[in-house]
């Protein structure tokens, strides 16, 4: 009998939001777990997780200033390894974003970031908590056409972006990206570790990916 390899998620700690609940719901999927500070953490790891909350900008910032860019982008970019931007980590892989003014973003999935806006009373801004995310195409546990409700919280979302494709959709006052995807490199909008089984489902999705894949 063999015994299956447990993945080494990295989760990058740049200073900028809570990494605990992202570190539990990977424990509770039985993923060894790290924080990636500078470059010598991601030796051993299999998988990086980019978090994010705040500000666009305060987020680009921390980033840009940790020492860890150039080896995320290696990482993700060159060496076509997984990653996972969740809620602001996945904005900062647009272009630019419209939050406090332009912003310049990484690029890595193009497009842009602007902000959720309605005239209806019924629909708040900021977007905080459940609504349902309807599944494009395959992604690991689920399959194109299936829905899922997950938990969000911001009031800026991802549009149209030109170097990923969207994987799935969600709506309100607008629809916006609710995942995208460029090779391995992957992201939600939504809080996966706050959002129950279907957040459980979603990550399990992404440890199952591999390099190349």
């Amino acid at each position: 009998m063999t015994t299956a390899v447990r993945p080494v998620v990295g989760v990058v700690d740049y200073q900028a939001g809570n990494i605990q609940s992202i570190v539990n719901a990977l424990d509770h999927l039985g993923a060894q777990t790290s924080r990636v500070s500078a470059p010598e953490d991601l030796r051993d790891v299999s998988h990086l997780v980019l978090p994010g909350v705040g500000a666009f900008g305060f987020c680009a910032n921390r980033l840009r200033c940790s020492g860890l860019l150039a080896d995320l982008e290696r990482w993700t970019l060159v060496d076509h390894r997984p990653l996972l931007g969740i809620c602001v980590g996945m904005q900062l892989l647009a272009s630019s974003s419209d939050e406090l003014g332009h912003q310049t973003g990484l690029g890595w999935g193009g497009g842009r970031v602007r902000k959720l806006e309605t005239d209806s009373r019924q629909i708040r801004v900021p977007h905080v908590g459940w609504n349902t995310v309807t599944f494009e195409e395959d992604f690991g546990e689920f399959r194109g056409g299936d829905s899922a409700d997950f938990y969000f919280d911001h009031s800026y979302a991802y549009d149209a972006p030109t170097a990923a494709h969207r994987v799935a959709h969600c709506s309100h006052g607008r629809t916006f990206c609710a995942v995208i995807r460029r090779a391995n490199l992957v992201a939600a909008q939504f809080h996966p570790e706050k959002s129950q089984s279907a957040g459980m489902r979603f990550l399990r999705s992404f440890l199952e990916l591999d390099r190349d894949a």
